[in-house]
Parts: C-alpha cells; structure tokens; sequence
C-alpha cells in the first residue's frame, strides 16, 4: 500500500471515530434526557407542586428576570425578599416564568437548590417549578448561577 493511501485511510478512520463521537454526545445531551423522565429527581425538588396555597409560599421567577442589574440586587424573583414561618407556611415554590433556564442556588451556608435539570442541563427549564422546605429559622439568600445580577432571600422565622 502506498503512503497516499494509508494516509486516505487514516484520515477516513479519523473522521469515522469523530461522527460517531458525536452522534453518541447527541444522543446523550439531546435524546436521552428526554426518556423516562421522572417529575422529581430529589425529595425536596420537583415539577409538581405538593402544597396548597395556605401551607406554600410562592416566588416567581419573573420574565426578563436574566436582565437584572450587576452588582447583585434583590431583583428576578418576585417578591424578592419572602418570609415564612416553620409549620405553617415553610415550603418554599419558585416557579420560572421566563423563558430562560435559572437556578436557585445558595449563596452561602446549606446545600439546597435547584437539583432537577432542564434538558440535560442545572437548572429549572420555563414553566417548571421547584420547592425546598426550609426547618431552621434564619435567613437564606440565593442567587440565579446563570445570571449573576438575580438575588432572592428567604427569611425564615420559627412558629
């Protein structure tokens, strides 16, 4: 075999090995996510809300919200700044009504946040919900990881 050929060769192989990379990559982050998807991927995070209004407190994420100022400001969730008592009203449910994917995620302190993803990605995709139950008194300040200028608080006060 001559070296033009082997050369032809090789480059054919190489750019086999690439298109099946890639259409196994496609399949994974576009395809697969969609298959057997449950509504809830962790106890306290899901696309279905489990509270009625009267034990629920509600925070939406508004539509536009990724524009919000930088330095943070209490800006993209409405209301911004929410206060829940334990026992009564201390489930938390954001809900995103933008069209772009957000987060909620803490600033400091426990890990809790979205953990669900949105088409392969972190995150809450429009119209999905998500909802934490807050135990400890104290107040818990997160942020959109997406768009830094998004800052909510949840102030949390015992019964």
């Amino acid at each position: 075999m001559s070296s033009k050929s082997t050369t032809a060769v090789g480059v054919v192989v190489a750019v086999l090995i690439v298109g099946a990379l890639a259409s196994i990559g496609y399949y994974q982050f576009e395809v697969a996510p969609g298959q057997n998807q449950s509504t809830s991927s962790s106890p306290t995070a899901s696309t279905t809300v489990t509270c009625g209004k009267s034990n629920c407190a509600y925070v939406n994420i508004t539509t536009g919200a990724s524009n919000c100022p930088t330095p943070q400001h209490l800006c993209g969730f409405s209301p911004a700044s929410i206060t829940v008592v334990i026992g009564k009203n201390n489930t938390v449910v954001w809900k995103n009504e933008d069209s772009a994917t957000h987060t909620v995620t803490p600033v400091t302190g426990s890990a809790w946040g979205v953990t669900q993803d949105c088409k392969g990605i972190l995150g809450l995709c429009q119209f999905d919900t998500y909802q934490y139950t807050f135990s400890a008194a104290g107040t818990y300040q997160y942020q959109c990881i997406y768009h830094p200028g998004m800052l909510g608080e949840v102030i949390v006060k015992n019964s």
